[in-house]
């Protein structure tokens, strides 16, 4: 695992220099850590590290991992870490002996420096060397949003340089990472007057798309019985937000960049007739643009257009102990709306911090809203969350079916009924939401779901 460190320096998340005020709020430099090493405590080479703040890094006793380690008790491919803004996610890559964290065996979790773990008969630390100082804010909530995470005060410090500022901004983040609630946060104090508009690219539909976004004559088109103005109208003087751009049709990205270039609008059946609007964009995606600008699905001219300024909302695997913040009001509030008696137990607390959230917040929210009502009163236990435990059949099923000949469509499919049916219990069976969530048209969902057998009507 290459060569020992005489000497490893930590600095805690938070240290701090001195605070500064700014626009009301209290701003500290702070640092957090740079490059992360996994060190070995116990096992065929004590002390050897290697460096994992890159990329994805494979351990195992096999060619086939990026980093070997020859001891019987490691299988071929153990473990991996994928390395994160407050540290790394540890995950079992089906291994034989396990990975095991405070004594428990988990399939994934969240490291921070310091923190140690065992695969098999080896133990090892995760460490970090230097670190990078950060500008954060010292509050834990900030207009919706709420964290008192670094990773969520750098957010909080970054809107507060730019909200008041004329730019439009790209919000970037998984889905349920809170991008809706850091746009109405943006709006709140911006200054602006007029209302925030929220267009939701995700849920248009094609053949009303146009008229939706820039408005329509009275008889511009069959059903059109009165003259209706779009989103960028309805938004003159305050914000629009624009949420899940990437999903806009390449024809009406054309005419979008037009209307933000020039800030006036042309309604359907109305050509040659311009309308000025005073509007402030902020759009919002779950994919990665720049990709998309590549392969052709996005254009590159609209993309810097909207990016003046990007903000990275963080997951909830890269907050800390935010989870368990979370975690806790999502109970009172539960209790406090449906009369629940129920607090969280310290294994639950302790399965919420090892789980890696996909879904995020949204997901965080639904599994203790679920555990409340079905436990009414007393401990929730880490039993009653059913968090990550119910996926494992079909998981290993999917990577037996990747490690044999079972075509691209085979595990296409064993994939999206894994993961389908979870997301429409986590959104009440509404196919629009679901659509967002998986990134995909109405239509095809629905294809899909009725090829699988997965549709209902009810």
């Amino acid at each position: 695992m290459g060569t020992s460190l005489s000497r490893v320096a930590r600095v805690r998340d938070g240290d701090q220099t001195t605070p500064t005020r700014r626009g009301g709020f209290i701003s500290e430099k702070v640092h957090r850590p740079g490059r992360l090493v996994l060190q070995m405590l116990d096992g065929p080479a004590p002390g050897s590290t290697v460096d994992v703040s890159g990329a994805v890094v494979t351990v195992g006793r096999s060619s086939l991992a990026d980093v070997r380690v020859h001891d019987r008790s490691i299988s071929s491919v153990h473990f991996e870490l994928q390395p994160i803004a407050t540290g790394a996610v540890l995950r079992d890559l089906r291994s034989k002996n396990g990975v095991w964290f405070h004594d428990r065996k988990v399939q994934a979790v969240h490291l921070r420096a310091g923190d140690s773990f065992r695969a098999g008969d080896c133990s090892f630390v995760l460490t970090d060397v230097g670190s990078v100082e950060v500008e954060a804010l010292t509050t834990n909530r900030f207009g919706e949003l709420d964290g008192s995470s670094l990773t969520m005060r750098e957010l909080y410090k970054q809107i507060d340089g730019l909200a008041a500022t004329p730019l439009d901004l790209l919000l970037w983040g998984e889905t349920g990472t809170g991008k809706d609630l850091t746009a109405r946060t943006i709006h709140a104090l911006s200054g602006r007057r007029g209302p925030l508009v929220v267009l939701d690219c995700g849920a248009l539909s094609p053949t009303l798309a146009e008229g939706t976004i820039f408005g329509f004559r009275k008889g511009a088109f069959t059903g059109a019985d009165r003259n209706q103005p779009g989103v960028f109208e309805a938004a003159d003087g305050g914000t629009l937000f624009i949420d899940e751009v990437g999903e806009l049709a390449l024809e009406l990205q054309v005419k979008l960049l037009r209307a933000l270039d020039n800030r006036e609008v042309t309604r359907l059946g109305e050509p040659g007739v311009q309308r000025k609007v005073d509007v402030r964009v902020v759009a919002a995606t779950h994919r990665d643009l720049r990709k998309a600008v590549g392969d052709g699905s996005f254009r590159e001219d609209l993309y810097y257009r909207i990016a003046r300024a990007v903000l990275r909302t963080p997951a909830l695997r890269d907050r800390g102990d935010d989870v368990i913040d979370l975690a806790q009001t999502f109970v009172g509030r539960t209790c406090l709306d449906f009369g629940l008696e129920v607090f969280l137990g310290d294994d639950a607390m302790r399965a919420l911090r090892a789980h890696s959230w996909p879904g995020n917040v949204r997901e965080l929210r639904n599994a203790i809203e679920e555990a409340a009502h079905v436990k009414r009163r007393g401990e929730i236990t880490a039993a009653d969350l059913r968090i990550g435990d119910d996926r494992a059949p079909r998981a290993n099923k999917i990577e037996d079916m990747i490690a044999s000949t079972a075509s691209y469509q085979e595990i296409h499919a064993e994939v999206d009924k894994l993961l389908l049916p979870r997301v429409l219990e986590a959104h009440d069976h509404n196919l629009t939401q679901v659509s967002k969530r998986v990134g995909m048209s109405r239509d095809k969902l629905r294809a899909r779901l009725k090829e699988l057998g997965l549709y209902s009507r009810d």
